[in-house]
């Protein structure tokens, strides 16, 4: 049988602490503050109210604490709800979620909801910065491991980041090449369409960049609905293609007086924008489920592709058309 899918992203229990403050609802605001001078902490932002069974029962800011009475009971002191999340939740998702509620922490809870502890606002922080720029890396075609700038010493290690998705890149030229041979003969019948081949593959590759970057983006909450993001970006790239190929062909047979030629592009165009976005939501969504960063989808391997497939249609649609 095979085994599952691995998933390198860190999880919420390797960020959380146990060290953080627990009372009972029912304690007072002088006895919990003498439990707390004397207790070793390491997140203070909020009082957390348990159970005797240590179920998480609500929080308390700590700026309420101290500006409360010695004789006023907790449960009276209480915020907002506390963010819930389980050990094994994607930590970056916790994050993300941290920062659209603005909370100062996070709680992790087991399946029965009893209080695991709490991963504080600067390991939050620390971790968003650091999948931010690991995004930014792959999404340049640069690994991971690429040494940081301060490090100009490790050459051999930078060239090591960076030559995996050349040469795929690489590749990628070579099989688009072939694609362009195979129809050697509409290219000799009609040489313009040379012209606008760089035209039809830059605008593949944005539309597809746009789609991968709202769904990677998307995916890091863990909320994601396949058909409607399908049914979304779909939308948006015929919408996207009919508008931009109906600005090319108009513009091509108004300047140029090339009829078939302006046809052949608008179509071009209309069609790339589809497949892009069903490319660009697919292979994320794909990534992710066989436990790789879908922010890989956001660089070379997307790209690769998306040249590819609109290299190959745009041919294709010439040969048919012309």
């Amino acid at each position: 049988m095979d085994s599952p899918p691995r998933d390198d992203r860190r999880r919420a229990a390797e960020l959380m602490t146990a060290a953080v403050p627990r009372a009972a609802p029912t304690d007072h605001v002088a006895r919990t503050l003498s439990m707390l001078r004397e207790g070793k902490l390491e997140e203070a932002g909020h009082l957390y109210l348990v159970d005797e069974q240590g179920r998480l029962l609500g929080q308390v800011p700590i700026e309420r604490l101290l500006a409360a009475g010695p004789e006023q009971v907790l449960a009276d002191l209480q915020g907002p709800p506390p963010l819930e999340v389980s050990p094994d939740e994607v930590a970056e998702s916790a994050a993300l979620l941290a920062v659209e509620r603005h909370e100062a922490d996070v709680t992790v809870v087991d399946e029965r909801r009893r209080l695991l502890g709490a991963i504080p606002i600067g390991r939050l922080l620390a971790l968003l910065h650091e999948e931010h720029v690991d995004d930014l890396l792959r999404k340049g075609g640069v690994g991971s491991t690429h040494p940081a700038p301060t490090e100009p010493h490790r050459t051999v290690d930078a060239f090591r980041a960076r030559i995996p998705w050349l040469i795929l890149g690489l590749a990628g030229g070579w099989v688009a090449a072939g694609i362009a041979r195979a129809f050697e003969a509409a290219l000799q019948q009609e040489i313009a369409l040379a012209f606008f081949l760089p035209l039809v593959v830059y605008m593949a590759d944005a539309v597809g960049t746009q789609t991968e970057t709202v769904l990677v983006r998307t995916l890091a909450y863990g909320r994601v609905s396949l058909f409607l993001h399908l049914w979304r970006e779909g939308l948006l790239g015929l919408l996207i293609g009919a508008t931009v190929g109906a600005v090319a062909g108009l513009g091509l047979y108004l300047f140029g007086g090339h009829r078939q030629l302006a046809l052949v592009v608008s179509i071009t165009l209309l069609a790339t924008s589809c497949v892009a976005t069903l490319v660009a939501t697919l292979l994320p969504l794909a990534l992710d489920r066989l436990g790789v960063d879908p922010a890989l989808a956001s660089g070379p391997i997307a790209t690769v592709l998306q040249d590819l497939l609109s290299v190959a249609m745009y041919l294709g649609i010439a040969t048919a058309l012309l």
